[in-house]
C-alpha cells in the first residue's frame, strides 16, 4: 500500500473510533505513558492539540500540570518555512489558530524554548510501527524540525515519543532518508520501543 493510501485508509479508521472509545483510549494513553521512567523525570514536555480523530493528550496534559510539569506547543515558524518551534502553554491560556487552523500560544518574551531544553517531545501520528517508525500527516513539519538535530551525536534530548491508538500500527513501515525515528509510540495496548522502561 502506498504512503498516501496508508493515511487515507488510517485516518478514515481513526475518525470511526466512538466518542466513548476514543476518550478510553486516551486515558489508558495517559496510564501507560505515565508509567515510563522518561515521562516521570521529564519537566519540560511539548505536546501537541488533538485533531481529526488524533489521540487527545489532554489527560496527559492534566496529569502533567498537576505534577507541575512545565508545557509547550507547537508553533509554526514565520520564517523558516516547514518548520517547528516550541512555545510555553499556560493553562487558561488564549490561543489562536494557525493558517491550518490549528491552535497556537502567542510566542514573546521568553516564552519560547531551545529545542535541547526540551526533554520530551509528544508526537502525532497517522502510523506507525512495532520499532517505532512514524508517518506523520505528510507535511514533515517535525521531521525538519527534529533531522538535522537528531544527526549531531551529542544529542540527548528531548526523547520523541508518538502517541496513538493501538489501530495505527501497521507491520512495517520503509523509513526515508528525511524520517526521524521515534523513541517509543504509547498506545492504549502498551509500549512500543527498546530502551524503554516502566
Amino acid at each position: 500500500m502506498s504512503t498516501s493510501k496508508l493515511r487515507l485508509s488510517i485516518r478514515r479508521q481513526r475518525l470511526q473510533l466512538p466518542a466513548a472509545q476514543q476518550r478510553q483510549h486516551a486515558l489508558l494513553v495517559c496510564k501507560n505513558l505515565s508509567r515510563l521512567h522518561h515521562f516521570q523525570k521529564a519537566r519540560r514536555i511539548a505536546i501537541y492539540l488533538s485533531a481529526n480523530g488524533e489521540l487527545d493528550p489532554s489527560a496527559i496534559a492534566d496529569i502533567s500540570r498537576d505534577s507541575s510539569k512545565q508545557l509547550y506547543l507547537p508553533v509554526l515558524h514565520p520564517f523558516r518555512h516547514g518548520r517547528l518551534f516550541f512555545c510555553r502553554w499556560r493553562e487558561h491560556a488564549q490561543l489562536q489558530p494557525n493558517r491550518f487552523g490549528i491552535l497556537e500560544p502567542g510566542c514573546h518574551g521568553n516564552s519560547r524554548i531551545p529545542l535541547r531544553s526540551l526533554d520530551l517531545i509528544l508526537v502525532p501520528l497517522v502510523a506507525f510501527d512495532a520499532s517505532s517508525q512514524r508517518v506523520g500527516m505528510g507535511g514533515g513539519f517535525y521531521d525538519r524540525t527534529l533531522g538535522k538535530a537528531r544527526i549531531n551525536s551529542t544529542w540527548k534530548r528531548p526523547h520523541l515519543i508518538g502517541i496513538a491508538h493501538e489501530l495505527q500500527r501497521v507491520p512495517t513501515i520503509t523509513a526515508q532518508p528525511w524520517d526521524v525515528q521515534l523513541d517509543a509510540v504509547v498506545t492504549e495496548a502498551g509500549v512500543y520501543g527498546s530502551g524503554f522502561r516502566f
